[in-house]
C-alpha cells in the first residue's frame, strides 16, 4: 500500500498549537492540532494530496503521490474501507481495505456504468468509471455519489457500492464536489447566476451565508446536520474556512492562514480535518554547463520564457488557487507577466503585465520577430490558447486560437523559430488524452494560417505533457508519460510520423517541462538527481549520457534555454500540503 498512508491520530503525539499567521483576529477560534505533512512531487501535476479523516476519527487517508496520483479520498461509514478516484489506477478508482491491507480496483466488472437519468427514468447514460470524481460515501455506506463532467453538462452520480445500479441527474450549470447530510440527501457546490455556492439538495436551494462569499472546494457537514463547514474566498486571494447554519445565515471564520486552508472532513464526533497549502515557486538561473544557481524574482513566480533577445523572461505570477477544480472554474489568481534578466537584482514585481485577469493566465512565449505573445489562459470558461501584440494593452487586445471545448486542458504554446507554426498539449478531440497540436500563424500579421491539429505520433504510446521546436521548424523534441513514473524524451516530425526516443527516464515529478537548445544539439529535463532533489539535467539529442547541470538543494521544474544557449532558467519550488484538526 505504497499509495496510500493510514496515520492514527494519538493525543500523546499531537502538540495543540495556535495559529502562527493571523491577518486579523479570529472569532470563537477553534483549538488546532498540527497533524501531518504530505510532500508533493511538484508543481502542476501535483498539486493537491487528497485526505480525509474517518468517521471514527481515529485515522487520515492521505494518499502518497507515488506511483498513482489521487484526486480525492473517501471513508466508508464503518471506517475499514477508503475509496480514492484519480487519473493513474487502471480503473481512475481503487478501493483500499484499511484492515486487510488490501487493494482492488472498484466497478472494474462494471465498466462502463449504466445510469438511469432523471426521476421518471426513461432515459439510461453511460460513462466509465475513470470519468468519475469527486467520491462521496453515504451514510448508511450502500452508495457512491459522484460527478461526471462532459462537454456539455454534468451529471450527478449515485452508485451502489456492488456497482449493480445507478441513478443521474444532469444540471446545466457547473456542479462540483458532492457531500451526503446525515439525513441522506447530497449536497454539493454549484456556480447559480456566476455565484458558486452550496445547494440542498445538489442544484436546489442556495445556502446563503453571511458575509455572503462565493464558495471553495469541498464541503462537509457536522454529525447533527446543522452546521456545513465550507471555504469562503478572502480579499487576498486565498481562502479560509468557515462554519455555517446549514440553513443560511451568519458564519464564523475557523482558520486565519496566509494560505489557503480547505478541503474539511468530519468524524463522527465533530472533529474536523483540514488542510492547509504550503508552496513557493521563484525563477531562477543556472550556466547551461552547469554552476550555481542564481534567483531572478523574489516574488511568486514560475513557468519562465525567453524573449528573442535574451533580456527579459516571460512569466507566470500570483496566487494559485490550489482547490481541485473548484466551482468557480476558471478563477485562479495567477497572471502572465515580463521581468528583466538580471541575477545582480531579482526583480521583486513584474516590469510589466501582459495578461492579468479572473482566470488562470500562464506561460506567456514571444514570436521570434518580438511582435506577438501567445499564453495559455482559462479566459471565456475554456482552457485554450490566446495571441495578442507584445505592445498591445487591455485585456480585449487578446483573441483565442484554440477552441478544444470545455474541461479539456491545453498546455503551454511554443513559437517555431522561423515564426510560422505554434505548438501547445491539449486534450485529444478523439481520445482525450494528451497529445501535440499545431497551428498555423503568420507573425507578421497573428493570422491563423492554420488550425490547430493533432501531431500524430507512430510507434509510441505516451501522454504529452511539454513540446519544444527543434531548429528547422519542421520536427519537435516532445516529453511524454509512458506511465506511472516514467517518462521518455522523443523527437517527430511536425506533420506526424514515427517518434525517434531519446532518452527514457524515471520520475514522480508528473510535468517537469523541456528545453532544446538553440542549436538543436541538446535538451534539457529535469529528473531526480542522487541528492533526493528534482535537478535539471543536459542531453544529447544525437544519444549520450544525461549531465547533471544543476546541484543546489531546491527542486527544479520547467527548464528554458536561452537564446544565446549559455544558460538555463527554471523554476524553483517547493510543495507541501498540511494536515490540521481541529480539538
Amino acid at each position: 500500500m505504497r499509495s496510500l498512508i493510514l496515520l492514527a491520530l494519538v493525543a500523546a503525539a499531537c502538540v495543540a498549537i495556535v495559529l502562527m499567521v493571523r491577518r486579523e483576529p479570529l472569532r470563537d477560534a477553534a483549538r488546532l492540532v498540527w497533524v501531518a505533512d504530505a510532500h508533493q512531487l511538484g508543481p502542476v501535476g501535483y498539486r493537491d494530496p487528497a485526505g480525509a479523516l474517518s468517521p471514527d476519527g481515529r485515522w487520515i487517508a492521505s494518499c502518497r503521490l507515488v506511483k498513482r496520483r489521487f484526486e480525492n479520498v473517501a471513508w466508508s461509514p464503518d471506517s475499514r474501507m477508503i475509496v480514492a478516484d484519480g487519473f493513474e489506477s487502471q480503473t481512475g478508482w481503487a478501493l483500499y481495505d484499511r484492515v486487510a491491507g488490501s487493494r482492488r480496483a472498484l466497478w472494474s466488472d462494471h465498466d462502463p456504468l449504466t445510469a438511469t437519468l432523471g426521476d421518471k427514468g426513461a432515459q439510461t447514460t453511460t460513462a466509465k468509471v475513470a470519468d468519475l470524481r469527486q467520491p462521496a460515501w453515504s451514510p448508511a455506506g450502500r452508495f457512491i455519489a459522484a460527478i461526471v463532467s462532459g462537454r456539455e453538462a454534468q451529471e450527478l452520480w449515485t452508485v451502489s457500492v456492488d456497482g449493480q445500479s445507478a441513478r443521474a441527474q444532469r444540471f446545466a450549470h457547473r456542479i462540483a464536489f458532492p457531500a451526503w447530510t446525515p439525513r441522506g440527501e447530497i449536497a454539493c457546490v454549484a456556480t447559480i447566476d456566476g455565484r458558486s455556492r452550496v445547494t440542498v439538495p445538489c442544484g436546489g436551494t442556495a445556502i446563503r451565508t453571511d458575509p455572503d462569499l462565493d464558495v471553495y472546494g469541498p464541503i462537509a457537514f457536522s454529525p447533527d446536520g446543522a452546521t456545513v463547514y465550507v471555504a469562503l474566498a478572502n480579499a487576498t486571494g486565498t481562502v479560509d474556512l468557515w462554519a455555517a447554519p446549514a440553513g443560511g445565515g451568519p458564519a464564523h471564520r475557523l482558520t486565519s492562514f496566509s494560505r489557503d486552508t480547505y478541503a474539511p472532513t468530519v468524524s463522527a464526533d465533530g472533529s474536523l480535518l483540514f488542510k492547509v497549502q504550503s508552496y513557493r515557486t521563484i525563477v531562477a538561473l543556472a550556466p547551461a554547463e552547469s554552476g550555481p544557481s542564481q534567483p531572478l524574482a523574489t516574488f511568486q513566480s514560475e513557468t519562465p520564457s525567453w524573449d528573442p533577445t535574451g533580456r527579459f523572461l516571460g512569466i507566470t505570477y500570483g496566487t494559485w488557487r490550489r482547490v481541485v477544480d473548484d466551482a468557480k472554474y476558471p478563477d485562479i489568481a495567477q497572471d502572465a507577466g515580463i521581468i528583466a534578466v538580471d541575477p545582480a537584482q531579482p526583480a521583486a514585481q513584474p516590469s510589466s503585465a501582459v495578461q492579468a485577469s479572473g482566470s488562470e493566465d500562464q506561460s506567456l512565449c514571444w514570436s521570434p520577430n518580438g511582435r506577438w505573445l501567445a499564453f495559455h489562459s482559462h479566459k471565456d470558461q475554456s482552457d485554450d490558447i490566446w495571441l495578442r501584440e507584445s505592445g498591445a494593452s487591455g485585456d480585449a487586445a487578446a483573441r483565442r486560437i484554440s477552441f478544444l471545448g470545455r474541461g479539456a486542458e491545453a498546455g503551454w504554446p511554443r513559437w517555431s523559430p522561423d515564426g510560422r507554426w505554434l505548438l501547445f498539449d491539449g486534450a485529444s478531440r478523439v481520445t482525450n488524452r494528451p497529445v501535440m497540436f499545431v497551428a498555423g500563424v503568420d507573425q507578421d500579421t497573428g493570422a491563423v494560417t492554420r488550425a490547430p491539429g493533432e501531431i500524430a505520433v507512430r510507434a509510441i504510446a505516451a501522454e504529452v505533457s511539454h513540446a519544444e521546436w527543434l531548429p528547422d521548424s519542421a520536427h519537435v523534441a516532445v516529453l511524454g508519460k509512458e506511465g506511472p513514473g516514467r517518462h521518455v524524451i522523443f523527437t517527430v516530425a511536425r506533420e506526424g510520423g514515427d517518434a525517434h526516443v531519446v532518452q527514457r527516464f524515471a520520475s514522480e515529478h508528473d510535468a517537469p517541462g523541456l528545453a532544446v537548445s538553440p542549436d538543436g544539439r541538446r535538451v534539457a529535463f529535469i529528473a531526480p538527481a542522487p541528492d533526493g532533489f528534482f535537478q535539471v539535467f543536459r542531453l544529447p539529442i544525437a544519444g549520450g549520457a544525461p549531465a547533471q547541470v544543476t546541484t543546489d538543494p531546491s527542486h527544479k521544474t520547467q527548464p528554458a534555454w536561452s537564446p544565446d544557449g549559455k544558460r538555463i532558467a527554471f523554476t524553483v519550488w517547493s510543495y507541501d500540503a498540511q494536515f490540521w484538526r481541529t480539538r
